[in-house]
């Protein structure tokens, strides 16, 4: 009946996957990891590659604990900070080096950041993100060194191969699962468990428009459709933070349909809507949020005014650096943002006009509503105090000199959050509360993550509940 056999089978070969994988090979059990690509990494690849540090666990929690609203056990909490402050060692133990990494912007402060919400309960116990050294840039670093530990255990992975089925068998809970390779349908056998850490659902637009309420455009691994999610209801599992996303502004051109992700070098920028106003702090939320202000709906019309936005600056902030994001994201293995936009306007992205008037001609917002916005702006600038959204005063820089240049903005998925929901074991529980038996899953797919996602919490629940995952899955009795 049985193709192939494993104790422990995990789908999906990204930072979770391979986590799990490390993790239950090093405790003895045999493991077979299966990837929908014809490679892996997943989302951790295509991340920014940030790991959390902590200043004291307690609070780390109380700060979780309140970012998730209420929607996360404490104990599920407690669960990932004592596992996730193992990281920088338990990565050491792997060969790789870590560093606090940074950049420093004109107009911006360092990007060492702390907590991303330094006001409420538990900040203070939030430290500063690290990064694995190395040549490469964003999550590659890490996904190398993940992979070289996957290659030097010889844990064997199943490429191509689409999970289509959780197989189960009376009193004994999930006991394998159904694959599809080069069209041919196969059956794995797990002796201990099968872990879910197949990612989420950035690439299916039905649970797009279902769960977030809107479609988008992604940025990260394109087999993120939602497979996990379908497996695990298929045997009873809960979902929970299905309305949870880390989306940020982005760039959709025809070219690629991926989006490219909207960074600024130069605090010199504003947003405007639709209409051709601004509509908030544009330096002052988290990147990872920016699909919140983007979600407006005129209850008049039932339109989001702001989907796309327009992104407006000048030639002094052109010169200062890209306004594309091009390290991270499935972008970065196609495409890379010349260093002064002029590869990105010759291309036709930007718009470019030698007037501000001319340039919402360009963009079709009002003319008038344009002028006056960034006239409002710039007075701003030479006040020093922005009455209208509170814009830090250090990062009020006049648009001032021509050209004048747009590109259309559109909220583009980092990653989702929502899945089956997982208990402190990492166990997969069912509608009633109760772990679905040796059902394990880690990552994104059921993270603990709700709406207001903290910044470098997902790589870093990757690699803890990886291991969490792991570890219990291995210790599971044995099917006969």
């Amino acid at each position: 009946m049985w193709d192939q056999e494993a104790d422990v089978v995990i789908i999906g070969f990204g930072g979770a996957g391979a986590s799990a994988a490390i993790t239950a090979s090093d405790l003895g059990a045999s493991v077979l990891i299966i990837e929908k690509n014809p490679e892996g990494g997943g989302n951790t690849k295509y991340s920014g590659g940030s790991i959390r540090t902590y200043l004291d666990l307690n609070g780390a929690v109380d700060f979780f604990e309140t970012v998730c609203e209420g929607t996360t056990e404490r104990d599920v909490v407690e669960a990932f900070v004592k596992e996730s402050a193992q990281n920088p060692e338990w990565l050491a133990s792997l060969g790789a080096d870590t560093v606090f990494g940074g950049e420093t912007s004109e107009g911006f402060p360092p990007r060492l950041p702390g907590a991303a919400f330094p006001h409420i309960r538990g900040a203070q116990g939030i430290g500063p993100r690290l990064h694995v050294k190395g040549a490469e840039k964003g999550g590659r670093n890490l996904w190398k060194a993940l992979f070289s530990n996957i290659v030097k255990r010889n844990i064997p992975i199943l490429y191509s191969a689409c999970v289509t089925e959780l197989t189960t068998e009376r009193s004994l809970g999930v006991a394998g699962v159904i694959a599809t390779v080069a069209e041919r349908e196969i059956a794995i056998r797990a002796r201990r468990a099968v872990i879910l850490a197949c990612g989420g659902y950035e690439y299916d637009r039905s649970m797009h428009l279902n769960y977030l309420g809107q479609s988008y455009f992604s940025l990260g691994n394109p087999a993120n459709t939602g497979d996990g999610i379908r497996l695990a209801l298929g045997v009873g599992a809960d979902l929970w933070h299905m309305s949870a996303v880390a989306a940020t502004f982005g760039y959709k051109v025809p070219e690629y349909d991926f989006g490219i992700r909207h960074r600024m070098r130069h605090a010199g920028y504003i947003y405007v809507d639709q209409m051709g106003k601004r509509f908030m702090d544009e330096t002052g939320v988290d990147g990872h949020a920016m699909w919140a202000p983007a979600s407006y709906i005129d209850m008049k019309t039932l339109k989001k005014p702001r989907i796309p936005s327009f992104l407006i600056f000048d030639e002094n902030t052109r010169v200062r650096g890209p306004v594309g994001w091009t390290d991270s994201g499935i972008v970065s293995e196609f495409y890379q943002w010349s260093a002064d936009n002029s590869a990105e306007i010759a291309k036709g992205w930007i718009k470019t006009a030698d007037t501000v008037e001319s340039l919402a001609l360009q963009i079709g917002v009002p003319l008038k509503n344009l002028k006056s916005t960034v006239f409002g702006y710039n007075h701003s600038c030479n006040e020093r105090e922005d009455l209208e959204f509170g814009r830090s005063p250090g990062t009020l820089l006049p648009l001032e000199k021509a050209p004048f240049y747009s590109i259309e903005l559109w909220p583009c998925i980092i990653n989702t959050q929502g899945g089956p929901k997982r208990n402190s074991r990492a166990q997969v529980l069912d509608a009633r509360g109760k772990p679905i038996k040796r059902l394990y899953s880690a990552g994104e797919l059921g993270s603990i993550w709700h709406r207001n996602y903290p910044g470098g919490g997902n790589v870093s629940e990757a690699l803890a509940f990886g291991r969490i995952a792991g570890k219990n899955a291995t210790a599971e009795p044995l099917l006969a």
